[in-house]
């Protein structure tokens, strides 16, 4: 008799448990907001070149910072990475204007501007990518824009001359 009391007892308790966990509602808190990137990904940590020479575009990675080149300059301007909250606040003028943000974006990074009243000509999205070049794989950011390759940088100056021509 004992026994019989004590199985139907485990039953019992066995169904209010799972029915308890089935009749619960689901987890009311929420995820913590996304923020932006603190560092840039060790993949996109490089010197990049879209042509030979002192004038091509280029970008120099590094965790916290780029330092882009753009169009017939022959100096790099720096910019700091800074992390933040998403979404951004509205009064995000008042901020530095060499400050940049990275986010990621389904398979890119898109690097942007703290500052809307500067324009940064580098700004969009990238992504790594490998080739392959007399048997050997090399690595490639690509600028992608609408699914769309807008521009191609290359790890040294010989291999963006040879593919930019």
């Amino acid at each position: 008799m004992k026994l019989t009391k004590a199985v139907a007892l485990t039953i019992a308790a066995t169904g209010l448990g799972i029915t308890g966990i089935i009749a619960t509602p689901g987890n009311l808190t929420h995820a913590a907001a996304k923020s932006t990137l603190k560092t840039f990904p060790k993949a996109f940590r490089h010197n990049w070149y879209t042509s030979d020479g002192k004038r091509g575009n280029a970008m120099k990675v590094t965790a916290k910072t780029v330092a882009m080149r753009y169009d017939t300059n022959t100096e790099f301007t720096h910019f700091n990475l800074h992390a933040h909250k998403l979404p951004f606040p509205n009064n995000k003028n008042k901020y530095n204007g060499l400050w940049i943000y990275a986010k990621k974006q389904k398979k890119t990074i898109h690097i942007g501007l703290w500052n809307n009243s500067v324009t940064l000509p580098l700004e969009g999205s990238y992504r790594v990518k490998t080739k392959t070049y007399k048997n050997h794989k090399i690595k490639l950011l690509q600028e992608v824009s609408g699914g769309n390759v807008n521009a191609t940088y290359y790890t040294t100056k010989k291999l963006a001359a040879h593919f930019n021509k």
